[in-house]
């Protein structure tokens, strides 16, 4: 995903254990030999990143792979206007699926990549991704498996702007729901059935209007903030 590493907080030393307590299941035995995964593990850069950081722009080319340990990174594209939409996030235990094309059919990334809180990620040079694709049937199913979810994603998001607009009924049933501190006891799937959506969409809507200052969520909650009145217009 980085197209070079030169740019990023420092890396820390190796950290093989940690990474295989996160995705060793990609790694049975009965597939790799120690010396073997730990030879291709070793590639690996470990980096903790700082809420914020920036790890890609539209149409840099990449080079390594991010597998999450901790935190959260998002994707996400930018218009000549400034606006962004959220693709997809990748969370402990997840990969980039756009990323792990690189080299292989993408030349440049198509999208903007963030750390949208504090990261530890295991970034591994694509070269050695190919060899763990091509070496475990256990990895090549997890693969798929992050493309089929990543491609179910952009699927509700193309619904959402095409058809549903459900960003907008959402921030009106928040604005309804109000009781006039803003202060809303509700949860992901109740604003879901609400709005007439699904909890993932709705869960992925409420964490772009966090980062964007209009609201605060808390497990249960909602706090609407200063920022709400600017987008409920």
């Amino acid at each position: 995903m980085i197209s070079t590493l030169a740019g990023l907080p420092s890396a820390r030393p190796f950290e093989k254990d940690r990474f295989l307590s996160v995705f060793g299941g990609l790694f049975p035995e009965e597939d790799w030999s120690r010396a073997r995964l730990d030879a291709l593990v070793a590639t690996a850069t470990y980096r903790t990143l700082p809420e914020g950081t920036t790890l890609l722009r539209e149409g840099q080319v990449c080079a390594a792979v991010p597998f999450v340990l901790e935190g959260s990174i998002r994707v996400f594209k930018t218009s000549e206007s400034g606006r962004e939409i959220t693709l997809y996030r990748i969370e402990s235990g997840q990969s980039c699926v756009l990323s792990l094309g690189c080299g292989r059919g993408i030349a440049a990334f198509p999208a903007n990549v963030l750390a949208e809180r504090a990261t530890s990620a295991a970034f591994i040079p694509s070269e050695t991704v190919r060899e763990f694709f091509n070496e475990g049937p256990a990895f090549r199913d997890y693969v798929r498996d992050q493309y089929a979810s990543r491609m179910a994603e952009v699927i509700e998001l193309v619904e959402e702007i095409a058809f549903r607009r459900v960003d907008e009924r959402l921030v009106q049933a928040l604005a309804d729901l109000d009781p006039g501190d803003g202060f809303i006891a509700t949860t992901h799937q109740e604003l879901a059935d609400h709005v007439g959506s699904s909890r993932e969409v709705v869960s992925r809507i409420l964490k772009d209007l966090e980062q964007q200052g209009a609201l605060e969520i808390s497990r249960g909650s909602i706090q609407l903030l200063a920022g709400f009145g600017k987008i409920n217009k």
